[in-house]
């Protein structure tokens, strides 16, 4: 069974430097893609903030692991039952040597300050999927990246 054009996704992908100071090209990107696929601006609204919270989060967690370079991936997906956002952050290629090393290492002088900032980072990644339909998300243990799925459906 074969897809009409209009029923078929359309995907984007945008890569930037993990740094706090390109959030505002992923606030922008996810405003400008939510409007694409049909959202009304209370949901371009919504979306953004929840990006942007992902965005945010994903360089936080490389800082815990000790990773002081690496990128975030932000993929859009829409069709005609949504939009689905995937933000990913990587560590670079010269940072992934010895990562589990420095990961273990960080683990091993884990203090109460760090459980405090990893419940902080809990919580806002819960807040954020009060923007969506549907989110989840998982640290990936070997290189301290985050992985973020949201979703966001449209109203019929």
């Amino acid at each position: 069974m074969g897809y009409s054009p209009s029923e078929m996704a359309e995907i984007s992908e945008l890569r930037l430097p993990a740094d706090r100071a390109y959030v505002v090209v992923a606030k922008r990107a996810a405003g400008a893609i939510g409007s694409v696929a049909g959202f009304d601006l209370d949901a371009v609204d919504d979306l953004t903030i929840a990006v942007a919270q992902a965005f945010e989060n994903a360089i936080s967690c490389l800082e815990r692991s000790g990773f002081l370079t690496g990128q975030v991936r932000i993929s859009f997906k829409h069709d005609r039952r949504g939009l689905d956002v995937r933000v990913r952050s990587t560590v670079s290629h010269d940072a992934e040597v010895g990562a589990r090393e420095r990961v273990q290492a960080a683990a091993a002088v884990a203090t109460q300050a760090d459980a405090e900032v990893a419940a902080a980072t809990d919580l806002a990644l819960r807040l954020m999927g009060l923007f969506v339909d549907d989110s989840s998300y998982r640290v990936d243990e070997r290189t301290g990246g985050l992985r973020v799925r949201l979703t966001k459906y449209r109203v019929s």
